[in-house]
């Protein structure tokens, strides 16, 4: 298993939650970062703004516990090769915790009602465990309705585009309780698992699925907003993990659109991951645009209700569907009529007799229809062995009867040989009785002789095979 794969089981099974170290107390540090956030809202600003920040001594017992529990998990043998880096990683949540912070900023004027703003530090482990805190988040509840869930991303050597999410979006198994009074924008924990959702894969596929496989148009909400050039400008001053190499993908998804039914409304949400003290005013502009161009997509125009019975038509006896389409309508006597009107339009068919039925049954009843193809045994035993030869009609292998064999090492002589070229037996001579072992060949000065082949053996001069033969039997 690789170590990405053990790092999200390990920190799948610790279930943290920043939301439970967020107090309203600021660090001069979250005071710092809100403080950027909201300068560029200053005229637009009413009432007064809810910020939160991490720490650890809000519920340090609960940290304590959590800690206690997380080296527990550690111990396990799995993750014994990357326990070094997992340790580094737990050091690295406390800093994780104070460098969260989220302010709720009332606002007139724009899209929304409240306009929401947080930090979103991360831990990488791609390379080495390092935190990356650069990145903040803009986002907010729209008062229109986009029918499914948009996001916007890019991929590397591409333009950027929208893209249309189908199914569900991967929330990570976080359920929302429906019964929260409080808009859905204001729950933490679900805005988390909205961005955390934008780095899963199958987030990352469906927009690159819509770049490959619909060349990056179609659905009409997506050819809206990619038709807006000054979104499009604004949209591409952000900065995603591409370009910040927080991940090694070559898709990178920062921005959703993600619809509420229950509320009628939609939640815009624009991460930039930029290290530059612009990324505010880049993201926030990017929303802005955003929010207003889907608040200006239009609407599909409303179908008419389908009836369960037949809608009227123009007189005359006809029907109209829901679709528009004229159908006749028929009486039970015209009906009728019809049908005997192809009744006798139809070819001759067969009849059948009695005696025919009664043939027919009875030879339904023997088990073998009159004309059925009958097979024998003898022919059950030749289809038996042409399957088990494979389908070949193979012969069987019989020894050539031109072909003599040798009666003392039975190998196979030709026409005309004298002599075996194995064992140099005279064709046609018998082996002595009592001797079980073939004739050995006859050797020259104490040195054995190599057997002839067959073509030397094989001569047309037959005088000159009798002295070749008498040759080789001297003593």
């Amino acid at each position: 298993m690789s170590e990405t794969k053990l790092f999200e089981i390990f920190i799948n099974s610790l279930d943290f939650d920043v939301s439970d170290y967020l107090v309203e107390e600021l660090t001069e540090l979250q005071s710092e970062i809100v403080n950027d956030a909201t300068f560029i809202l200053k005229d637009n600003i009413v009432g007064d703004v809810k910020s939160f920040g991490g720490s650890v001594k809000k519920n340090e017992a609960k940290f304590k516990e959590f800690m206690k529990k997380a080296e527990a998990e550690l111990e396990k043998d799995k993750y014994k090769e990357i326990k070094k880096k997992l340790k580094e990683y737990l050091k690295k949540l406390s800093e994780l915790i104070i460098k969260t912070c989220v302010a709720i900023i009332p606002v007139k004027e724009l899209p929304w009602v409240d306009l929401i703003f947080r930090t979103i530090p991360r831990i990488s482990y791609y390379d080495k465990v390092q935190l990356m805190d650069s990145a903040i988040a803009y986002y907010g509840e729209i008062k229109c309705f986009v029918g499914r869930t948009t996001i916007y991303g890019k991929i590397k050597g591409q333009e950027p585009l929208f893209a249309p999410f189908t199914g569900n979006v991967d929330l990570g198994g976080y359920k929302l309780d429906e019964s929260q009074k409080e808009p859905k924008s204001h729950v933490f924990p679900y805005v988390s698992a909205i961005i955390n959702s934008l780095d899963s894969t199958i987030t990352k596929n469906q927009l690159s699925k819509y770049h490959e496989e619909f060349q990056r148009h179609g659905d009409p909400i997506c050819d809206f907003l990619m038709k807006d050039s000054d979104l499009s400008d604004s949209m591409g001053k952000i900065t995603t993990a591409i370009e910040s190499e927080r991940a090694k993908s070559d898709t990178a998804v920062c921005s959703v659109v993600f619809p509420l039914p229950s509320d009628k409304k939609s939640i815009v949400l624009i991460s930039d991951e930029s290290q530059e003290q612009s990324r505010f005013g880049n993201c926030f502009e990017a929303l802005l645009k955003l929010s207003a161009s889907c608040c200006q997509i239009p609407l599909p125009a409303p179908q008419q209700p389908i009836s369960r019975g037949q809608v009227p038509g123009p007189s005359g006896g006809g029907v109209r569907t829901p679709g528009g389409q004229e159908l006749k309508s028929w009486t039970a006597e015209e009906l009728a009529n019809e049908a005997q009107k192809r009744l006798a339009t139809q070819p001759n068919l067969p009849t059948w007799k009695e005696e025919d039925l009664h043939k027919l049954a009875e030879e339904r009843g023997s088990g073998i229809p009159e004309g059925m193809e009958v097979w024998k045994e003898e022919d059950l035993i030749d289809l038996a062995e042409k399957r088990r030869r494979g389908g070949l009609n193979i012969p069987e292998w019989k020894p050539d009867q031109d072909m003599s064999e040798c009666a003392s090492c039975g190998y196979s002589l030709r026409p005309g040989w004298k002599k075996c070229p194995v064992c140099d037996a005279l064709v046609g001579e018998t082996p002595k009785k009592g001797t079980d072992e073939p004739i050995e060949p006859s050797s020259d000065n104490g040195a054995d002789k190599p057997i002839e082949s067959p073509n030397e053996v094989q001569n047309d001069d037959p005088e000159q095979e009798t002295d070749s033969s008498e040759e080789n039997t001297d003593p």
